[in-house]
């Protein structure tokens, strides 16, 4: 996996655990000790992709854009769990609950800034 500077992708997958909004995906739940670093990992290879990280795991020049954050990091999550092929829908609203946690992760160690 790429990484990013400064991110510690176990103790974010951690803070995502432990503060996301699982009300509107609940039955994903009992998986979210695999599910968390998945997501993690897949945001950062978006980042990667649309080129606001660079190589060295730098910001980069490229444009980040939701909606395909949200389709790659749903296909990353369907390749690594095809299992949840029929749950799709609850995989959307985990992805849209997760991406502000991410963000407030990274504003809280300074990885960010607005």
């Amino acid at each position: 996996m790429e990484g990013m500077l400064g991110l510690d992708a176990r103790d974010c997958a951690a803070y995502a655990q432990q503060r996301l909004d699982w009300r509107r995906c609940k039955e994903l739940k009992l998986q979210a000790a695999s599910l968390c670093p998945a997501l993690v990992e897949a945001q950062v290879g978006y980042l990667h992709a649309c080129g606001a990280l660079d190589d060295s795991g730098d910001t980069g020049e490229g444009e980040y854009d939701e909606d395909e954050a949200v389709e790659y990091i749903l296909d990353a999550l369907l390749a690594r769990f095809p299992h949840l092929e029929d749950k799709a829908g609850l995989c959307c609203a985990l992805i849209d609950a997760f991406l502000p946690v991410f963000d407030d992760y990274l504003l809280t160690h300074d990885l960010l800034s607005l």
